[in-house]
């Protein structure tokens, strides 16, 4: 790019400026680099920014032109801050009169405190006291505080004992280039995307042909890349600056060189590269297509609603360069169910763009592995404060991995699997259509070295992956499951991104509720016309047992004008399905404060009074012993196991279900159904039972066909008192 161009000269312009230039954490050679490019020569690096004297034209075009510094600051006072005092003092030391007007509007952004300025608001506070002193006594005005976008912006950085107090002469991150929508999807900010880019090699005067992004995401590095290759300053569209206000800034200077800057453009017909980019995620191609819009590329950039895999992408123009931010993972089995995706990424790379590069930018090392090819280098980046490796990938024979290329596709275990998922979706698709089933189990260890389950949840997978024996050897067990996950994408049709792995280990007492995550990843789904929520992440269960589908349906049916009672309740979704079939009341009863106000809000999901349909936290075996209502129908499915702190005592299914089965039948009314289920496989229920009360064994009925090869997941009875 050049940026020579005869304007006229001032003092201002021959004036040295001292400069920081700020910029993503490992983008420092970059910016100086861009600098350099600029015709600014002399810089010193920093972390995180770069030292740059200059003139006021320098100035200018570091802030018309840079890609990738995040901010321009110029220091005015480097001072020591023991208290409150000395930070006013050194403040009102300064000759504001050089830089403002009494009656301009300012900002304080404070960043840092310590043992004298505890916090930032007063640390900006006093900053300001002291700047609206100085010129009360100079001139008997202040100025006022203007946070969104003031006449002067003005920066106090804490660190230690030290405090730089700089202009802000960007008035707002150098990011913002006013193309993309605020609120927007957008984890990837344009100058970490444009440093990048850089990285790879893109520029005006680049070697390759084409830029190919397959999870484009809102499209910032196809923006960014186009922006770069027809020469358009990113500060062009920039309305607010902080220098406009500035009493040294040269208002026709600055208007001079944008307008050489508008002429320094590229017309699209003149570009000999093109960029393509694909995302399977609608909400994100239709922010990319706006964000292409605004920045004027909707004839230059060409975005499409796909999977990379499958999208019929134009490859005449060699070399590639592959830009591609893929998503990290969150957890351990987050990143587990990205391993395919991440193969494949590599295999498509391999097949579509040889002799071309990929640039991949991701938090995971081990995700980065699975990428056939070797890496020419990495380098640490931050993104959005999330600690990442930006990868770069030369897509050539002596860089892929050996083997790679026999292996592109499934394994023959994952075929395997494959195989028998898409053999039980098709056996499972008509009952799945005609009772208009949104979760449902898919799988369950059909092939006993594969001990998964894999259950649908609307368009996620969940997979649970059972205790393999002692016997099994880990690093192959390991091996399965990704072999699992591999398989899932292509024979379900589900987002890699939609695969949530868990390992279910074998639980006892309060592990069973365990919390497995800090985040919320919850989503509604819909049974026989009730909603409920469910969370496939956070916890080990997800708060919908499917195997109880039509035990609720039952509960739905038998539930018209009855008192229900919901021992045992989980997130009461017993209770809703009562609800739903036109019960008078509802009682739920749960000892996890966790499950109890889950259950309350499937209550309030589906609009019934917490009046007519309570819930109460209790140990359900105390509360019977101290109940006196009475039940039209009650529905108990208790824990094999629980030694909660909570509770009295410890509750052992199989020891325990006699008495806990005569307190709720004390408290069934004559004509009343109690509906007692366990997921204990080797239950047996106590021949006194069917002594006192008439047993209805209806476990056969009450499983569906996602779970009629595994009939010990449930056992089930309906009890009614004897005549």
């Amino acid at each position: 790019m050049t940026h020579n161009s005869e304007l006229t000269s001032s003092d201002s312009q021959t004036q040295n400026i001292a400069l920081e230039l700020t910029c993503p954490i490992g983008l420092e050679n970059i910016l100086e680099k861009e600098l350099h490019d600029i015709g600014l020569t002399e810089t010193r690096l920093g972390e995180a920014q770069v030292k740059l004297t200059t003139d006021l034209r320098g100035m200018y075009l570091a802030c018309l032109w840079s890609r990738v510094a995040t901010r321009i600051m110029m220091p005015l006072a480097t001072f020591k801050v023991g208290s409150a005092d000395e930070l006013y003092q050194a403040v009102a030391a300064i000759d504001w009169s050089d830089h403002m007007h009494a009656d301009n509007t300012i900002a304080i952004d404070c960043h840092g405190t310590n043992h004298a300025i505890r916090n930032t608001q007063f640390g900006a506070v006093r900053t300001k006291d002291a700047i609206a002193d100085y010129f009360s006594k100079k001139t008997g005005r202040r100025p006022s505080v203007e946070k969104q976008n003031p006449d002067l912006r003005i920066a106090l950085k804490i660190k230690r004992d030290q405090a730089v107090l700089s202009l802000d002469m960007t008035g707002e991150s150098l990011h913002r280039r006013g193309y993309r929508q605020q609120g927007a999807m957008a984890p990837l900010k344009e100058n970490l995307a444009a440093g990048l880019l850089m990285r790879a090699g893109w520029g005006k005067d680049t070697r390759f042909q084409q830029l190919v992004d397959p999870m484009c995401g809102s499209a910032t590095f196809l923006v960014e890349a186009a922006l770069m290759s027809l020469n358009i300053a990113p500060g062009l569209r920039r309305q607010y600056w902080g220098f406009k206000g500035w009493k040294q800034h040269d208002h026709r200077l600055w208007q001079q060189l944008n307008d050489f800057a508008k002429n320094e453009r590229l017309q699209p017909q003149d570009l000999t590269v093109s960029f393509q980019g694909t995302d399977r995620e609608q909400k994100a191609i239709a922010a990319a297509r706006e964000n292409i819009k605004r920045a004027g590329l909707s004839n230059v950039v060409t975005v499409s609603l796909s999977a990379f895999q499958q999208h019929e992408f134009e490859w005449q123009q060699q070399p590639t360069l592959v830009m591609v931010n893929p998503p990290y993972g969150e957890r351990l089995g987050d990143e587990m169910a990205l391993v395919s995706l991440y193969r494949q990424l590599g295999d498509w790379a391999i097949e579509h763009a040889l002799e071309g590069e990929m640039m991949l930018l991701t938090s995971s090392e081990n995700l980065a592995r699975q990428i056939p090819i070797r890496p020419e280098k990495s380098s640490r980046v931050l993104n959005g404060g999330l600690e990442c490796r930006a990868y770069r990938f030369p897509i050539s024979d002596s860089h892929i991995k050996a083997g790679s290329r026999e292996q592109v596709g499934l394994s023959a275990g994952a075929q395997m699997v494959l195989n028998r998922l898409q053999k039980n979706q098709k056996k499972l698709r008509k009952w799945v259509e005609r009772e208009n089933i949104a979760c449902y189990r898919v799988y369950d260890a059909d092939m006993p070295e594969y001990a998964v389950a894999i259950d649908i949840y609307n368009d996620w997978a969940h997979v649970q992956e059972y205790q393999a024996p002692k016997s099994v050897d880990e690093t192959k067990a390991q091996q399965r499951l990704f072999e699992v996950v591999a398989a899932i994408p292509t024979a379900l049709n589900i987002p890699e991104t939609n695969v949530v792995v868990k390992q279910r280990l074998r639980q006892s007492g309060k592990q069973q509720y365990e919390k497995v995550d800090q985040q919320q990843h919850e989503m509604v789904v819909e049974e026989h016309g009730c909603d409920f929520i469910v969370n496939l992440k956070d916890y080990l269960d997800t708060g919908l047992f499917l195997d109880h589908r039509p035990v609720r349906k039952l509960i739905q049916e038998k539930a018209n004008g009855v008192r229900f009672l919901n021992l045992f309740c989980y997130t009461a979704s017993g209770s809703v399905h009562a609800g739903q079939g036109g019960a008078k009341s509802s009682l739920s009863v749960d000892m996890s404060n966790t499950y109890t106000e889950w259950a309350r809000r499937n209550l309030e999901l589906n609009e019934f009074s917490e009046r007519d349909h309570q819930v109460v936290r209790a140990d359900c075996f105390e509360w019977l012993r101290q109940a006196d209502g009475e039940f039209d129908l009650i529905f108990m499915d208790p824990p094999t196991f629980s030694n909660s702190k909570k509770m009295a005592g410890v509750l052992d299914i199989q020891r325990d279900h006699v008495d806990l089965i005569d307190l709720a039948m004390a408290r069934l009314h004559a004509k009343g159904e109690l509906i007692f289920s366990n997921n204990y496989r080797r239950f047996e229920l106590d021949a006194e039972i069917s002594e006192r009360y008439e047993v209805e064994n209806i476990t056969r009925q009450s499983l569906d066909p996602d779970f009629e090869r595994n009939q010990k997941i449930h056992q089930c009875w309906i009890l009614r008192h004897k005549a």
